[in-house]
């Protein structure tokens, strides 16, 4: 089982409003980026995790980590 990771009111508390989705797949190395205000404060980014599906190699499942650096332009596809 993963860790829990930090909310999105707790992210955004902290400055980010971004969020950065890599591919589950080590190997694909796939990445996008989002903003952040489609999901509530009280949501976990880990408790999304799992709706995503690459893009890339239709792999299930990511690693949403903050967006420090606020390039969420592009959009991974949520199913």
């Amino acid at each position: 089982m993963r860790p829990q990771k930090i909310n999105f009111g707790e992210m955004r508390e902290s400055g980010v409003f971004g969020v950065v989705i890599f591919c589950g797949d080590y190997r694909c190395s796939h990445s996008t980026a989002l903003k952040a205000d489609r999901w509530p404060d009280h949501v976990r980014l880990s408790d999304i995790e799992p709706q995503f599906v690459c893009k890339a190699c239709g792999k299930r499942g990511a690693d949403v980590r903050p967006d420090f650096h606020g390039s969420s332009k592009r959009v991974m596809g949520l199913r």
